[in-house]
């Protein structure tokens, strides 16, 4: 068990000594990691009939290494909300499924019938399903480790600046391959479960070569963090992507302010703005942009205009454009390039469809107030709704109950920079027409269209 009080360590250090979101994912793969390494000499017919437990808690852990190293390239490729793997729980449901339904199964057996199922799983012949998680063990590893590998290889993909940084890549690539021998190793055993019939005469040789890799991968990230620990600390790594590329704070903060000027005056309202057309209209290198956005802001560029169209729109919601204007209309004026990016941009914001949006934004709308305290109360009712309901489109992506997003530029009055509610935040000028954006003109006749206007006030 030395392998877990180590990690255990090493665990608490990165997360005091490191306090950074992007580490977690890190320290919980070096964790699950040791953990795993460490049971091994456990896994026993005798410490299983002793500890059952050990086989519901230690033998689902290589269903977390695969997500937890996918989720560990977005956070060291991506920024801001992009970086959290989507359907987050989803993807560590399989060591919660295996673990219970391996518990449960244990827990309907009586003492003599568990006896027989250990003594059946030690052997030459162990049951069918023992064989089939294994390879369904293998499978998710090597699937989520190719995932990672495409962020890792491939930094054009990257939204982070952080990966302008030759380093870091190189860091990064070790982390996402270091596992692939783990894999290749675990191979040897998820194909071969009757090898589980020789623990109790010698150690197989496949466990052994499991053990070796594990521990190589181990101990490498780990001595690799206590020599290089810059590794692990973000803001080293932009300082040292300023001084390579020759920028400075002065400049980046002037980039920054220059972006806030162009969206604040609607440039997030054309469709095919991108990071290199950004660029030209703030007259900035592309990469100097990416810092200024990520050092500022706190996301990426996507991000960044996604929140400002999303502002947008709930803004035209809330002043009654629905009366007159339609959902798919009122998108693609705020700059949304098709139906499909909105309603996917929109709910990963606020958990809902745009029309379920609408319906309660027209039902707080329509809050009865009779004499001037009932008036009162259902315009407090009305400001409260569409306060709670604004969410992440005000907080670089992230929904909070207050205060600025963190990393969040300071304004005036100490909250972020962010585009204004009730449609202060839009273009003054430069608004296009009622029609909205031509290139989504074909998804206007859809049915999405009527449904939420038929609940807007005549």
């Amino acid at each position: 068990m030395l392998g877990v009080a180590q990690s255990t360590i090493l665990l608490l250090l990165i997360l005091t000594r490191y306090r950074n979101r992007r580490n977690l994912p890190l320290a919980l793969i070096l964790f699950t990691l040791a953990a795993r390494l460490g049971t091994i000499p456990l896994w026993t017919y005798e410490t299983l009939l002793a500890h059952p437990w050990t086989m519901v808690v230690f033998s689902p852990i290589p269903f977390l290494g695969g997500p937890l190293v996918w989720w560990y390239a977005r956070e060291a490729t991506l920024v801001g909300a992009e970086a959290k793997p989507p359907l987050f729980p989803l993807h560590f449901s399989p060591y919660f499924i295996e673990a219970g339904a391996v518990g449960a199964l244990i827990l309907s057996l009586e003492p003599w019938e568990f006896q027989a199922l250990a003594a059946q799983i030690f052997s030459d012949a162990p049951p069918w399903w023992i064989g089939a998680r294994n390879i369904l063990k293998l499978v998710s590893g090597v699937t989520y480790t190719l995932f990672a590998a495409r962020l890792a290889f491939r930094p054009e993909r990257s939204s982070s600046v952080l990966m302008q940084d030759p380093k870091h890549r190189h860091w990064l690539k070790v982390v996402v391959l270091a596992p692939v021998g783990i894999w290749a190793s675990f191979s040897m055993v998820a194909l071969r479960p009757e090898l589980a019939g020789q623990v109790g005469e010698r150690a197989p040789i496949a466990y052994v070569v499991v053990s070796l890799a594990m521990m190589a991968v181990f101990y490498a990230v780990s001595f690799h963090i206590l020599l290089s620990p810059e590794a692990l600390s973000p803001r080293r790594v932009h300082d040292r992507v300023r001084r390579e590329n020759g920028v400075s704070s002065e400049h980046v903060a002037r980039v920054a302010e220059r972006v806030r000027h162009e969206l604040e005056r609607g440039g997030y309202q054309d469709p095919e703005l991108s990071l290199t057309s950004l660029a030209k209209r703030v007259s900035a290198h592309p990469n100097h942009l990416s810092l200024a956005i990520n050092d500022t802001f706190g996301e990426s560029v996507p991000s960044l205009l996604n929140r400002y169209r999303l502002q947008h729109f709930v803004s035209e919601i809330e002043q009654g454009a629905l009366e007159h204007r339609t959902i798919l209309d009122l998108a693609f004026d705020a700059g949304f390039p098709s139906k499909s990016t909105f309603n996917r941009v929109f709910k990963q914001c606020y958990g809902t469809a745009p029309s379920q949006y609408a319906a309660q934004a027209a039902a707080e709308e329509g809050v009865p107030g009779v004499g001037a305290d009932d008036e009162a109360g259902g315009r407090g009712a009305r400001e409260h709704g569409a306060a709670r309901r604004r969410g992440c489109a005000d907080t670089g992506g992230q929904t909070v109950s207050s205060g600025p997003a963190k990393g969040a530029p300071r304004g005036e009055n100490g909250g972020g920079h962010r585009p204004a509610a009730r449609g202060t935040g839009a273009p003054a000028n430069g608004r296009r027409s009622g029609n909205g954006g031509g290139n989504g003109a074909q998804e206007r006749h859809g049915p999405a269209n009527s449904a939420p206007a038929n609940g807007r006030r005549a």
